[in-house]
C-alpha cells in the first residue's frame, strides 16, 4: 500500500511541477499557461499532504520535492498580497462607496440585479457587459432613477459599460484601450477631480487576445501615471494577482484595494454555481495614491457569473486638482 501511495504522491508532485512551468518564459504567454497561473496557488495546496505523507513514510526524495512546491506556494501567496502596506482612510477624508459589477450580458435577471445594486446605496457604480438590451432594462430600473449623473457606452456582447454617479461628471469619453472600449468619467468631488475608468479587458483565451490583454494592462498603467489627479481603475480585469501583466500594473503608485483590506481569497469568478465555489479574483478596484481604502467585499450578483465588489474609499483634503478635466494622454 505504501508503494502505491508513493507512486500516487510522485504523480501529484509531477502534475504540480508541470503546472509551475507555466511561470517560465515564453510558456507563460500561452493562453493555457495564463489559465494555469490563475489557479496555481490553489492547486499547490495539494503539496502539503504529500509532505506529511512523505515524512511519515520516510520517503526523503518525495518529501524534498513536495516541500519545495509547498515553499513555492508560501512565497507566491506572500507575493500575491503585493507586499504593500494598507492605505487607510484618513480623518477628514471624503468617504464614498463604489460598486463594480459585471452584469453578464445574457443575464435574464438584470431587473433584480439592478435592484440589488441600487440597494448598496453606493456613490459611484460601474457596470460592465451593458448591451443595448441590458440598457433598456436599466432605464426602467430604480438604479437609473437613483443617480443624477450617468454615462453609458452600450455595446453588443461583452464590452459595453455604464457609470452612475452622485458626483457631477466633468469629463467623459470612451477610451480605446488596445482595441477595447473602456468608459472614462472624471468626477467633480468636494475634494477635487477624480478620474475613474470602467475596466473590462479581453479574456486571454487565444494568443492574440493574450497579447492584447498584456498591452491593455500597460495602457492602463500609463494612463494612471499621465495625470497627477487621483485615479480609480475598477471592473473586470480578467486577471488575478498571480498574472505578471497585472502585477506590473501595480508597480507604480497603484494598489489593489484587496491587498489593503482584503480577507480570504476575494474570488469573484465563477459565481452563482451551487457546487462550484468562486476560484479566481478577476474583478478588482485599483486605486492611485491619495485614495484610502476602508473595506472591500465581494457579493454574489443574481444571474451573473461574477460577484460584484463593494468598496469603501476615502479622498483626503486637499487634492492636487482644480476640479476640471485637464491634461492629455497618449496610449503606449
Amino acid at each position: 500500500m505504501t508503494s502505491v501511495s508513493t507512486r500516487v504522491g510522485w504523480m501529484v508532485v509531477a502534475a504540480l511541477a508541470a503546472a509551475v512551468t507555466a511561470r517560465v518564459p515564453p510558456a507563460r504567454r500561452l493562453p493555457l499557461a495564463i489559465g494555469v497561473r490563475g489557479v496555481e496557488r490553489r492547486i499547490l495546496i495539494a503539496a502539503y499532504p504529500i509532505v506529511v505523507f512523505a515524512g511519515l513514510a520516510r520517503r526523503r526524495a518525495l518529501s524534498v520535492a513536495a516541500g519545495a512546491l509547498a515553499v513555492l506556494h508560501i512565497v507566491a501567496s506572500v507575493r500575491a498580497r503585493g507586499g504593500r502596506r494598507p492605505h487607510p482612510i484618513d480623518d477628514g477624508s471624503l468617504c464614498f462607496r463604489l460598486v463594480t459589477a459585471n452584469l453578464l450580458c445574457s443575464n435574464s435577471d438584470i431587473s433584480r440585479l439592478s435592484d440589488e445594486i441600487a440597494a448598496e446605496d453606493a456613490d459611484v457604480v460601474l457596470l460592465q457587459e451593458v448591451t443595448p438590451e441590458v440598457l433598456a432594462v436599466l432605464r426602467r430600473s430604480c438604479l437609473w432613477s437613483a443617480y443624477p449623473h450617468r454615462r453609458v457606452a452600450a455595446r453588443p456582447e461583452y464590452h459595453g459599460a455604464a457609470t452612475f454617479s452622485r458626483f457631477p461628471v466633468v469629463h467623459d469619453e470612451v477610451l480605446d484601450v488596445a482595441g477595447s472600449p473602456m468608459l472614462r468619467t472624471d468626477l467633480a468631488t468636494p475634494r477635487g477631480r477624480v478620474r475613474v475608468v470602467n475596466v473590462h479587458t479581453v479574456a486571454p483565451l487565444t494568443r492574440g487576445q493574450a497579447r492584447r490583454w498584456d498591452r491593455q494592462m500597460a495602457w492602463l498603467g500609463a494612463f494612471a501615471d499621465a495625470d497627477a489627479s487621483p485615479v480609480i481603475l475598477a471592473g473586470d480585469f480578467n486577471a488575478t494577482g498571480d498574472h505578471a501583466p497585472f502585477r506590473r500594473l501595480l508597480r507604480g503608485g497603484l494598489r489593489d484595494a484587496f491587498d489593503a483590506v482584503g480577507r480570504g481569497s476575494g474570488a469573484t469568478w465563477p459565481s452563482g454555481h451551487r457546487f462550484l465555489p468562486a476560484l479566481l479574483r478577476l474583478d478588482h478596484v485599483v486605486t492611485g495614491d491619495g485614495i484610502g481604502v476602508g473595506s472591500l467585499r465581494a457579493v454574489p450578483s443574481v444571474g451573473s457569473d461574477h460577484a460584484r465588489l463593494v468598496a469603501e474609499l476615502g479622498i483626503p483634503d486637499p487634492l492636487h486638482s482644480d476640479g476640471q478635466a485637464s491634461g492629455s494622454f497618449s496610449p503606449v
